[in-house]
Order: structure tokens, then C-alpha cells, then sequence
């Protein structure tokens, strides 16, 4: 049992990770305020990959960073 548990927590961080680096440049690039937290937010075990979602369907609608050129 222990063995199925750590394989599929394994199986989790392999999808996360990937789709958390890809959450944080999409962020960057976008200029939103904050990458980081929706990077972090992918990267959170099982509750990951309901902040993918959200972030795909708001993430025109999110803060972003202000722009230094006035």
C-alpha cells in the first residue's frame, strides 16, 4: 500500500511540475503581478491541478505588474 501511495505522489509531482514551470512563464509573459504565487499554487499537491483551471479560464483578468514607463 505504502509503495502505491508514493508512486502516484510521484506520478502527481511529474505532471505538476512541468505544468507549474509553464503556469510561471505564461505569468511572466503576461506581466502579471506575482508569477510566483500561481506557480506555487500549480505546485501544491492534488490542489495543483485545481488552480490550473481557474488560472487558465482568469488569467486574462488578473493583476498585473505596472508598467515603469509613464
Amino acid at each position: 500500500m505504502d509503495e502505491i501511495v508514493a508512486l502516484l505522489l510521484a506520478g502527481v509531482l511529474v505532471v505538476q511540475v512541468p505544468i507549474s514551470i509553464l503556469v510561471y512563464f505564461d505569468a511572466k509573459r503576461r506581466g502579471l503581478k506575482n508569477p510566483t504565487a500561481y506557480h506555487l499554487g500549480v505546485l501544491v499537491p492534488a490542489a495543483g491541478f485545481v488552480v490550473v483551471p481557474v488560472y487558465l479560464s482568469r488569467r486574462d483578468d488578473l493583476p498585473r505588474e505596472e508598467s515603469d514607463s509613464a
